[in-house]
């Protein structure tokens, strides 16, 4: 991990707890002060869990308060020192530590980067028997492995590319009565998310779709998206011509970096839902792409803001919506990328 791409997660992750948001997951830990040796099985854990990617502790902020600590008095090596003693053998590697300037006042966290590629880790329990475990992390606890999982640990881990958000856009529709020819009105909210997945690797990287889940957070209310991948181009020999056709696709697969566009469509939308569209100024997607062969998904997290360009528009007749109308659009935009409409 270079030091640039640490310093820049480390920096995001203490600008969404300070906005309030928990950031902990499988591969981020914060930490107010520097962990005690009996938290080796903890980190054991994470890395077991983290699937071959990098575990980042943040040492010096309280995740609950967002409070800046100064741990600046403990020297690394000699912390690291007494932490390796407690793995079986072969200890994890420790392969980056930065100091990262948090605040205008001097406030500095440190950033400690290790890798997972060598998993299962093994701790020494300080007890007979047993007197040696392989820790599991789940959710904020850890336990001990299950076999399954012993055996996934075995199996040839593909390591997550990054993913940078390209762009992605929302787009409401309310469907009345009257123009759909049915008795019922209908609510309707679509779109597309385009992801840069920087994979320079040497593995061929499969996101299948049966494994795309995500969800939408509107007022405060969570609703479930259904994404579907690029349609697969083919075609088929008829006489002495070919006929192109297109067919849905059944994933993704990477063998370098590229641009993905994943069609977006949030299911449990009913009429009564579109006061809160009209009311949301920004929507919340959270993605989950599964990766074969990967113990962990690819986690995109993305804030959509109103598009101001596109007003609520509504036409009425005797007091009854007679056309279709939209409660609203919402998009975001790589810096470098100006959305294309």
């Amino acid at each position: 991990m270079r030091a640039i791409d640490l310093e820049a997660r480390v920096i995001s992750a203490v600008d969404r707890i300070r906005a309030g948001q928990q950031v902990e997951n499988d591969h981020i830990e914060c930490k107010r002060t520097w962990p005690q040796d009996s938290k080796a099985r903890q980190l054991a854990g994470s890395l077991n869990r983290a699937g071959g990617d990098p575990v980042v502790y943040i040492i010096g902020i309280d995740e609950n308060t967002a409070q800046i600590h100064d741990v600046s008095g403990t020297d690394i090596h000699d912390w690291w020192s007494q932490i390796t003693p407690k793995f079986d053998q072969i200890p994890p590697e420790m392969v980056r530590h930065i100091s990262v300037p948090v605040g205008e006042d001097g406030e500095h966290v440190v950033a400690v980067a290790f890798a997972s590629d060598r998993a299962p880790y093994v701790v020494k329990t300080g007890s007979p028997n047993p007197s040696l475990e392989v820790p599991m992390r789940e959710g904020t606890g850890t336990r001990t492995a299950r076999r399954d999982e012993l055996l996934r640990l075995l199996i040839p881990a593909v390591r997550l590319p990054q993913i940078v958000v390209l762009e992605a856009r929302l787009h409401g529709e309310y469907f009345p009565p009257a123009q759909l020819g049915k008795s019922t009105e209908e609510l309707t909210c679509s779109g597309q998310i385009k992801i840069y997945v920087e994979h320079n690797g040497h593995d061929i990287v499969t996101l299948p779709a049966h494994g795309m889940r995500g969800k939408v957070t509107i007022e405060g209310e969570k609703y479930d998206l259904d994404i579907k991948p690029p349609s697969e181009h083919a075609t088929v020999p008829t006489g002495t011509q070919t006929f192109g056709y297109q067919r849905p696709s059944d994933g993704v697969t990477l063998t370098g970096p590229r641009a993905v566009p994943l069609q977006l469509n949030v299911r449990g939308l009913t009429p009564q839902q579109t006061q809160s569209l009209v009311q949301a100024d920004a929507l919340e997607l959270d993605i989950a792409l599964e990766v074969l062969h990967s113990i962990s998904p690819l986690k995109i997290h993305a804030v959509l803001d109103r598009d101001g360009a596109s007003n609520v528009g509504v036409s009425e007749l005797d007091g009854i919506y007679s056309q279709s109308w939209t409660p609203g659009s919402w998009c975001v935009a790589h810096p470098g990328l100006p959305f294309d409409d």
